[in-house]
């Protein structure tokens, strides 16, 4: 698939997504005040107006959270929007830009498996490592435990890629005409028209 058009359906995907859950964290939001305010004032338990004021607090949050991902558009549909806004760019060019942006994404997503995965490795053998010195079994046994909890999260985040760098998989080769100058038996050389392929492995 052409690199502008994944990065067009990526970004409405977003988009999508983030309006929906938008929505559904300012109804709850919304709900969730409704009935911590009235009861806050309406109790005379001190206990009671501690959890009801959490549930104001959290409410708050929730509708901010949400009309954050209702109006803030996601990096996709910015850089989308960047692109189309360009005069002049002819679709190979589009294609090119988008492919430098998801090749971007795909990069970082790619850094931040590999932090991860380091991260889980060492916490893993420092867990071993306390365990196999420990003089407690029932400490030992929980830290055999953790250290396989990170030790399965580093094989994880180690073995599946992560969604940026699927997207690159599902980007068609490039076909681009190269101006190149051949040889003639008169030792003149003249400019052909040839078919370069860029293709990703």
């Amino acid at each position: 698939m052409p690199a502008y058009k994944l990065l067009t359906e990526k970004a409405n995907t977003i988009s999508t997504d983030d309006r929906e859950t938008g929505w559904a964290y300012i109804l709850s939001g919304a709900v969730t005040l409704t009935v911590s305010i009235p009861a806050y004032y309406l109790s005379t338990d001190l206990f009671a107006r501690v959890i009801y004021t959490v549930g104001e607090t959290l409410g708050v949050a929730a509708i901010g959270y949400g009309s954050y991902l209702v109006l803030i558009d996601n990096d996709y549909t910015r850089y989308k929007r960047i692109i189309d806004r360009v005069p002049n760019l002819t679709a190979p060019q589009k294609d090119n830009l988008a492919r430098i942006f998801l090749e971007e994404n795909a990069e970082r997503a790619r850094r931040v498996r590999r932090i991860r995965v380091i991260t889980h490795s060492l916490t893993a053998a420092l867990n071993f490592l306390s365990a196999a010195t420990s003089s407690q079994s029932e400490l030992r046994t929980s830290l055999y435990f953790i250290g396989g909890v990170n030790t399965l999260a580093a094989l994880g985040f180690g073995l599946k890629k992560s969604e940026e760098e699927k997207l690159i998989d599902g980007i068609a080769p490039t076909a681009s005409l190269e101006l190149i100058t051949a040889a003639t038996d008169s030792g003149v050389t003249t400019p052909a028209l040839g078919l370069g392929l860029n293709f990703r492995f």
